[in-house]
């Protein structure tokens, strides 16, 4: 998907996802890599419904305009 992810580390492992940047990010950085989280948890199999995590960022992202 292009957007590098990791799983949690220590007392984090098996319960977090970390997405990697290198430095800045602004809000369209977040929403895409919600999206490719998204996809790839659905081409794993997993029950995801597509959107739903980018809607929920971006209403709490149009929060800060």
């Amino acid at each position: 998907m292009g957007v590098t992810l990791a799983g949690g580390q220590d007392q984090w492992k098996g319960e977090i996802v970390r997405i990697a940047h290198l430095g800045y990010i602004d809000s369209f950085d977040i929403i895409i890599a919600i999206s490719a989280l998204e996809m790839a948890l659905k081409k794993m199999g997993h029950d995801v419904i597509l959107g739903k995590g980018v809607a929920a960022a971006q209403e709490i992202l149009l929060e800060g305009y």
